[in-house]
């Protein structure tokens, strides 16, 4: 089989048209960026970019237009050692692939001129240390009770959009009962509010909503659509009590309660992943592992 492949690459003309981008980069990136490419360069050698592959690796070249069968990557693509093919792991390149391989390097291994390298993942915003930002000069300072609200004014002044009015007590007794538990105030809440619309009093109705047992069943059903959470399996029409995993409400029972307790969240999905593990005698945190049934 590599004998056919190496003649049919041979009498291949250079000339033929390769397409860079799916025949070359593509079988690249799925095939060879796990050991050569942004994170990870064996040998000092970088396939994610054209000029990288031009620029060869700490053993030189390995792209040679004038003699393609002497080519460090020629070699390793139609290698017939198992120690010495490339790429290592998995079935050997397809011999359509190979013949497109060596037409490019015929060709000059050529790649657009705009081309760039594969972003570094380790230079995601979410592995770099955080930064405070400078807090924007906004147009009203005085309408700004804290930081966050600085950077709210200063798109509202970026749009050249007024902010509304303040809600009257009413209504801001009403929005902060459903944000926070769901359900509206009553009667004696909402005459006890209007009687004293302080800070103060509001603060304590803030405190006293987040110390409800209604908040953690209010936030739950939130995190249990987060993390797939069903009483059924969820097939219509199949008769799937097997699947069903009745206990399962324990689970939700410990979502509620982990909310109201005021766990953090990295301390919620390590329980969820490892309880069984880190807290296996725990009565109360066991159930978190529920979230590896909904999501196995």
């Amino acid at each position: 089989m590599t004998l056919l492949v190496l003649c049919a690459a041979a009498t291949t003309s250079p000339a033929a048209d390769v397409d860079y981008v799916s025949q070359i980069k593509s079988v690249f990136k799925h095939r060879c960026y796990a050991c050569h490419g942004s994170l990870k360069q064996e040998a000092g050698l970088r396939l994610d970019t054209g000029r990288s592959v031009r620029q060869g690796s700490e053993n030189g070249v390995v792209v040679q237009k004038a003699d393609v069968e002497m080519s460090a990557l020629w070699k390793r693509v139609t290698s017939k050692d198992p120690a010495e093919r490339m790429p290592p792991i998995g079935k050997p390149l397809e011999p359509g692939e190979i013949a497109a391989i060596r037409n490019w390097i015929a060709a000059g291994s050529p790649s657009p001129a705009d081309e760039k390298s594969e972003a570094d993942p380790r230079d995601h915003w979410s592995f770099r240390p955080p930064v405070r930002p400078e807090l924007p000069t906004i147009s009203d300072p005085g309408w700004a009770f804290n930081a966050v609200d600085r950077f709210v004014h200063a798109r509202y002044d970026q749009q050249k959009l007024t902010p509304v009015a303040d809600a009257d007590p009413a209504v801001l007794l009403r929005r902060v009962h459903l944000d926070l538990i769901g359900l509206p105030p009553s009667v004696e809440q909402l005459q006890a509010f209007l009687a004293d619309p302080s800070q103060a009093h509001y603060r304590r109705v803030v405190d006293r909503l987040l110390a409800s047992p209604r908040y953690g069943e209010r936030w739950g059903r939130h995190w249990m659509d987060v993390w797939r959470y069903s009483d059924w399996y969820g097939r219509r029409k199949v008769n799937d009590v097997r699947n069903s995993a009745p206990q399962i409400w324990r689970w939700r029972d410990w979502i509620i309660d982990s909310l109201n307790a005021d766990k953090s969240y990295a301390k919620m999905v390590r329980e969820m992943l490892a309880a069984d593990e880190l807290s296996a005698t725990d009565d109360a945190t066991w159930p978190a592992t529920g979230y590896l049934i909904r999501n196995y």
